[in-house]
């Protein structure tokens, strides 16, 4: 009996595939592709070039199983500074060793042909990939075409805008609910000036789901409501005292992380504004670090040990085969919640 395929996800070349392109035996796939030695560098060659061109890719499990060589998962951040990266990197090193795999963690950054070179490098290196890189997101799934890569999205939408069918796996994080959560709590406690401070100057999907929440609540907003700011501790203090000086009746602040929103607290903090009973201030992610400032930050909190169960269960399916490497069957979404501390 066999498995009824996907007819809209790309079926995945076998050894046999590339045995008969290249005309020899399987067994000479095999120890071609292990680079043994009893195999002619011309037969070789040759199956190297056919194995690129169907874009196979060994079954790793199998090999694992013969060789005793663990998996090895790469994790791709943008900033280790931040610290929503090592909350993360925590979670999914902690199951992914509950698998006998390791993990590598790869920072990825500069500019975008640099950025592409780190991303071929790793994926040479590794078995499957999981992470984001907001720069270059073609450069990023591009280089793990013919590697199991579950993307971690930004937001609870589209990462391509795409039919479902060609999306890259991934676990998408409902913000935008987090976003209604976080203004609906806002309007009820009394808060009416509501900003939002972002870390693009395009504006991202949470600053679109709060734009979308206040007009549903019949809240005032106008251009000085917005401003945005680097995505650090100190682009926070900076977009305080923008904030403050835009808009004078401002009483709450959405920001679009809790790095920045503890910078945000900072500046409030320099200028003499009292939070919460000026202003009230709410993150995004639910760090830690919102625990151990005063006051302590509200935050909307994403569950990293959740992302990294639906990442590493689709890693595991992918790799086993028993999933396709891109398709809406490879897509997950993990929800959020609003964390109440003293700061809203």
């Amino acid at each position: 009996m066999t498995r009824a395929r996907d007819d809209q996800s790309p079926a995945r070349a076998t050894i046999i595939d590339v045995a008969r392109v290249a005309g020899v035996s399987r067994q000479t796939v095999t120890r071609s592709l292990n680079g043994m030695r009893d195999v002619s560098a011309a037969t070789r060659q040759r199956v190297i070039e056919v194995a690129a061109s169907l874009n196979y890719r060994p079954n790793r499990a199998a090999q694992h199983l013969v060789s005793g060589r663990t998996t090895t998962l790469g994790l791709v951040v943008d900033d280790l500074r931040n610290p929503y990266y090592p909350e993360l990197a925590a979670a999914l090193v902690q199951q992914a060793s509950e698998r006998g795999w390791t993990v590598l963690v790869a920072e990825v950054g500069g500019p975008v042909e640099t950025e592409r070179a780190q991303l071929t490098e790793l994926a040479r290196q590794v078995d499957a990939v999981v992470g984001r890189s907001g720069a270059d997101r073609v450069g990023l799934e591009g280089a793990f075409a013919s590697v199991p890569f579950v993307s971690l999205g930004t937001d609870h939408d589209a990462v391509d805008g795409g039919d479902a069918a060609t999306r890259v796996a991934g676990v998408d994080i409902d913000f935008e609910a987090g976003i209604r959560a976080a203004v609906a709590h806002l309007a009820a406690t009394g808060r009416r000036s509501i900003a939002m401070i972002d870390a693009s100057e395009v504006p991202s999907g949470r600053r679109l789901a709060y734009r979308q929440q206040l007009r549903e609540l019949d809240l005032p907003w106008s251009e000085a409501s917005e401003t945005w700011a680097e995505d650090t501790h100190q682009g926070g203090v900076a977009a305080a005292e923008r904030c403050q000086s835009a808009l004078p009746d401002v009483d709450a602040v959405l920001v679009f992380n809790d790095v920045m929103a503890v910078g945000v607290l900072k500046g409030f903090a320099r200028a003499g504004v009292r939070v919460p009973e000026d202003v009230a201030v709410v993150g995004v992610d639910g760090l830690d670090l919102g625990r151990f400032v005063t006051p302590e930050l509200t935050s909307i909190a994403v569950d990293k040990v959740e992302i990294a169960r639906a990442s590493l269960e689709l890693l595991d399916g992918m790799i086993a085969g028993s999933l396709p490497l891109t398709g809406p069957l490879v897509r997950r979404s993990v929800g959020v919640s609003l964390v109440l501390r003293e700061s809203a």
